[in-house]
């Protein structure tokens, strides 16, 4: 099972997307070929689960509502949309399921059957049994469909309307149906086959049909890593008033606190004066072998929504988070339900996500911090939701957030600095004085998306590539590194000698001593990634494949931070327009104040000054735990 991991660096935000098929696999219940009556033609029905397996027999049956229909042409000479070479054999003929009826009628040899039942085009009233016609020397091709909201004859009330497009001369793989949804309609409970063409050789045999459900389905989880602190959701922000996709943060400034929302591009569900009119068609013979005739819906005159909203305040709006990724909190407030939700895999843009969030001292003193305006990117590529895949999307608030703990602006963008700046101490006794010692880092905003094999309860398995993608928070747009190495605009992968946050792989990178060492990992930079759908869309990524289980730091190097270099003054003399420093235990140089020359002598062979500032340095990283 394939999956997505999405980590946005302001909230350290991970993401992980694409579970499995839902497929329906229309097979003989015992999976083995059952005689057919000579020269007639039967038909078998099956059904898969969210794991992938496939269903048979009564379990396929269950999942189809024991019906579907089916419509069957052939073809005397190459298929095409003359009468002659495209003869119409089933017009949307019910198929229904009768368990333990196989060999009740010529008819039937898997328990599936169609003879004397109602046609779903009104006619025939009662269907005739169906030869397998010999003189079509370039086969016959089938197609199938199954709702619970349809009813035999179709009637103007169903939920579910569906049409036969019988010709099209663009290509074969656009005779399709034509599908209307109404409000309310059973998502979930409505498939489509596979188009399964039938060559003259294979005639006599069972027609078996691989049904997939047509919708998406989409989950959204919430973790966090801070240490020392609980967190929880306080709203969510979107642009309300969006015609058009919204692909810029300040525009996302209407607060929501009834559940999750995301500013992304998706197909409205229909209302109660608008149904949705969408387009079934099949993958054509150029595409990967693994999805040739496998249905897609397109939209052609789709609505659209601007914002994505799921589950509601109960479930996810000031609820404490989970902790770790097998356990996060999720949106709608259930073990992880997912929700049926129209694919759109034309999809061009990035998912924004926007929210405030509340962190609560965990050890007992009365310390809360509210962090506002925090922000992530999902990339495009990894939110263009196809029929039959369920998607999982987790986020991961770490210590390396890019939301501020200070004042925002009018549309809940940061003003002050941003990200979490740990408060650190360091005392050393001295006779001029006692300093504290501040640490100032500077926490780059770009989000980072990780995607890896793996059980959904593990974020990475070792042995298994991981493909790792940032993204600039600011337009969305993905960043291509210029290379492997520790230079401005390029990437690497470190193995960590112990577990550590962000922000402390961002301490121990600009000078604080934090006890991490980093063991430099084989990686390339790569253009494309081989996602759960056998697609392999362009996207700028680095790959690297972990051979042992440990924690792992990706780091891509914004600004490279140069030390500042300080020179001791035993020699020197005092001047009251210099700052001075002095050296901690630990490493570390802090200012000092000097009052006078007297001071200034006494303590000189402790006393340094700054002789060049060095760079700040700015990454973007991403803690990766294998197993």
């Amino acid at each position: 099972m394939k999956k997505i991991y999405l980590t946005l660096a302001t909230l350290a935000v991970i993401a992980l997307a694409s579970c499995t098929n839902d497929e329906v696999t229309v097979r003989n219940s015992n999976l083995t070929e059952e005689p057919t009556p000579p020269g007639i033609i039967s038909f078998s029905g099956g059904s898969s689960a969210i794991t992938r397996a496939d269903l048979y027999g009564s379990a396929a049956a269950a999942k189809l509502g024991n019906k579907f229909v089916v419509y069957g042409t052939k073809h005397v000479s190459a298929e095409n949309n003359t009468a002659a070479n495209d003869a119409v054999v089933f017009n949307n003929f019910q198929v229904n399921w009768t368990a333990s009826s196989a060999g009740t009628s010529a008819s039937n040899s898997s328990d599936w059957d169609y003879l004397g039942l109602q046609a779903y085009d009104n006619a025939p009233t009662s269907q005739g049994i169906k030869y397998w016609d010999y003189s079509a020397a370039q086969g016959h091709t089938f197609y199938a469909f199954s709702s619970s909201d349809i009813s035999f004859p179709k009637a103007s009330s169903d939920r579910v309307q569906v049409s036969k497009v019988t010709a099209d001369a663009s290509s074969l793989y656009n005779k399709g149906y034509a599908l209307t949804v109404k409000l309310n309609a059973k998502l979930n409970d409505i498939y489509f086959s596979d188009r399964v063409p039938v060559a003259k050789d294979d005639y006599d045999k069972t027609v078996n049909f691989t049904f997939r459900n047509i919708g998406a389905k989409v989950r959204f989880g919430f973790y966090e890593t801070i240490p020392g602190y609980t967190v929880k959701i306080d709203k969510f922000y979107i642009d309300a008033n969006a015609s058009a996709a919204v692909t810029t943060f300040p525009a996302m400034n209407s607060p929501k606190t009834d559940g999750f929302y995301a500013a992304l591009q998706n197909v409205k569900n229909p209302t109660s004066t608008t149904n949705q009119v969408l387009n079934v068609t099949y993958y054509p013979a150029t595409t990967a072998t693994e999805v040739i005739n496998r249905p897609r819906l397109t939209n052609p005159t789709a609505g659209y929504n601007y914002y994505l909203k799921l589950g509601t305040a109960a479930g996810i709006i000031n609820k404490t988070l989970g902790t770790t990724s097998a356990a996060p909190t999720w949106v709608d407030g259930t073990s992880g339900d997912y929700t049926p939700v129209f694919p759109f895999e034309g999809n061009s843009n990035p998912l924004l996500l926007k929210l405030d969030f509340t962190l609560t001292a965990d050890d007992g003193s009365p310390d809360v911090i509210h962090v506002r305006g925090a922000r992530a990117v999902v990339p495009a590529q990894y939110v263009q939701w196809k029929s039959n895949f369920a998607y999982t999307y987790l986020f991961k608030i770490s210590d390396k957030t890019n939301g501020t703990t200070g004042a925002v602006d009018g549309n809940g963008d940061p003003i002050d600095p941003e990200g979490l700046k740990p408060i650190t101490f360091d005392a050393i006794v001295v006779d001029v004085a006692e300093e504290l010692q501040q640490t100032i880092t500077s926490v780059s905003t770009n989000s980072i998306t990780t995607y890896s094999e793996g059980a959904i309860t593990n974020e990475y398995t070792r042995g298994k590539p991981i493909y790792v993608v940032v993204s600039k928070s600011s337009t969305g747009a993905v960043i291509t590194p210029s290379g492997i190495g520790s230079a401005s605009g390029k990437a690497n992968v470190y193995k960590l000698n112990k577990s550590a946050t962000e922000s402390e792989v961002l301490g121990q990178l600009t000078g604080s001593p934090m006890g991490i060492t980093f063991s430099a990992q084989s990686s390339t930079v790569e253009t494309t990634i081989p996602l759960t759908d056998s697609t392999t869309p362009s996207i700028a990524n680095v790959k690297f494949t972990p051979s042992t289980a440990g924690t792992y730091a990706y780091i891509y190097t914004t600004t490279k931070y140069v030390a500042p270099t300080y020179a001791i003054q035993t020699s020197g003399t005092y001047d009251s327009s210099k700052t001075y420093y002095m050296k901690s235990g630990s490493g570390a140089y802090f200012a000092v104040t000097v009052p006078n020359a007297a001071a200034f002598n006494e303590n000189k062979s402790s006393l340094y000054l700054k002789t060049s500032a060095g760079t700040p340095g700015a990454y973007d990283i991403k803690i990766i735990k294998v197993q």
